[in-house]
């Protein structure tokens, strides 16, 4: 398959994953993202957001962002957050492409034998989590990517002028703006270019001043969102390191990321993505790859609070491993990648990851949020949406995004409490049968969790068992006796 096929492709691929993936993979990407931005789009107060802004320990170049989408759009009345969001997801996504791009770009010749090279083009563009992640306006995706282009252009720049060894200081800054855990993968690649590629300490400084002089644009930013001068970085480490507070929400062994990486990427399979760096890591210790991921590997395995979400940063690197990996088999095991169950192996693994990646790519990444978009769209009148159980408007803390300001949420104790006014529509958001058997009379359905025909896989009355999320639009409110 030719190379510019392969991209067109992956490009349609990552168009279609930023349309259809819509919400968040982690609810800190929207509380300490979006709802921030909120905060100076006026959609929300200073008592809504999440503890962090209170601290002043998150950067606000995120947030800053969403809120210059806003303004531009907003010139052309482009102003729904849903539309806004799908832009963001398609500016990550042609991000994640140009870096993935790049890194090919760098690393392609030196890659022995066709397959392997086009293994790792594959790899590059296909891997399903990787595009899911590819698309996420996420902390961990951006500084992932923005880290793997300045990498890559290392390696693709020969003999670096000194603008080229600034510029790609500036990229490493702007990774450590976005996630200042970056900072470990800094660290070890500026130990390799120093020691390893033995460059000159005049251009770590050339390096170095880029990395501040986008600190210091940080530093910026961030007085524009807090209204005062504050440093973020070292708010983030008082608060998560020295108070400890990020151990509040729990503390995992030093293995935990081997057994979460195992059950995530579905075994046998999973252990591609292990097993590969420990095979560099033995065998090409002097490797640009094992100086820049083992630090961020080791510091991530040392803290206390893990999530298996903070090693995305390294998703993009991930390819070039395994390819690299593979090297070495040819090199130590001869004959082992011709051998009939690698082959076999490999074309199960392919199966899978299609099917996974379909999965990742056409689905939401959040399934509240087609509710939030159908409420947003079909009513921009006034509107109170009344709940019992479950808040509809609720992920780990409220949502105001999202939210229209003539739209009202209430919580009630029983259907009857609920009031029909001439001027504003009144929706019910049910969890329950019960609530639902009820409110099928006389009310509408205008939204389910579940589509229509996945009642055709009723096997063995599962579907009957279900509480599925349904929203009413309320034309007439049961009587009390009838619940």
């Amino acid at each position: 398959m030719q190379k510019k096929y392969i991209y067109s492709i992956a490009a349609l691929l990552f168009i279609l994953a930023a349309y259809f993936s819509q919400g968040v993979h982690h609810y800190d990407e929207h509380h300490q993202v979006m709802e921030f931005a909120g905060l100076k789009l006026g959609l929300t107060e200073k008592a809504n957001l999440a503890w962090e802004y209170a601290e002043q320990m998150r950067p606000a170049i995120q947030p800053m962002m969403v809120f210059v989408a806003h303004k531009i759009f907003g010139l052309i009345n482009i102003d729904s957050p849903f539309t806004i969001t799908f832009l963001l997801r398609l500016f990550t996504a042609a991000l994640s492409f140009l870096s993935i791009h790049l890194l090919i770009k760098a690393f392609i010749d030196k890659i022995q034998g066709d397959k392997l090279k086009l293994s790792f083009i594959l790899l590059s563009f296909f891997l399903w989590f990787s595009v899911y992640n590819s698309v996420r306006f996420s902390s961990e995706n951006l500084s992932g990517r923005v880290f793997v282009i300045a990498f890559a252009l290392f390696f693709i720049w020969k003999n670096l002028s000194k603008k080229q060894y600034f510029a790609i200081g500036l990229l490493l800054g702007l990774s450590f703006l976005f996630r200042y855990q970056n900072a470990f993968l800094m660290v070890g690649f500026l130990a390799w270019i120093f020691f390893i590629n033995k460059s000159k300490f005049s251009d770590i400084l050339l390096i170095a001043a880029g990395i501040v002089a986008m600190f210091a644009v940080g530093i910026l930013i961030d007085h524009w969102f807090y209204n005062e001068w504050v440093l973020t970085s070292w708010k983030y480490f008082e608060q998560n390191i020295l108070l400890n507070k990020a151990a509040e929400f729990g503390v995992e062994p030093w293995h935990y990321y081997f057994a979460q990486i195992v059950s995530a990427g579905i075994p046998p399979f999973s252990l591609l993505f292990i097993l590969p760096l420990l095979l560099i890591l033995i065998f090409k210790r002097k490797d640009a790859v094992v100086w820049t991921v083992v630090p961020f590997m080791a510091a991530h395995m040392y803290i206390s609070h893990k999530e298996l979400r903070f090693l995305f940063p390294l998703i993009g690197f991930l390819p070039l491993i395994i390819v690299s990996s593979g090297e070495i088999v040819n090199a130590k095991w001869k004959g082992f990648l011709q051998s009939k169950i690698f082959k076999v192996s490999a074309v199960l693994f392919w199966i899978y990851n299609g099917l996974f990646l379909a999965i990742s790519a056409l689905k939401p990444a959040d399934a509240q949020v087609p509710l939030y978009h159908k409420i947003y769209n079909d009513y921009p009148h006034a509107t109170k949406v009344y709940w019992i159980e479950g808040n509809p408007y609720s992920r780990a803390l409220d949502v105001y995004y999202y939210k229209r300001t003539n739209l009202r949420i209430e919580k009630i104790n029983s259907l009857s409490e609920m009031k029909l006014s001439a001027d504003t529509t009144v929706l019910f958001a049910s969890n329950t049968k019960e609530e639902q058997a009820i409110l099928e009379t006389n009310n509408k359905v205008i939204y389910a969790s579940f589509p229509e025909w996945i009642k055709m896989f009723n096997v063995a009355g599962w579907v009957d068992r279900t509480n599925f999320r349904k929203i009413y639009e309320i034309h007439h409110v049961p009587a009390a006796e009838h619940q």
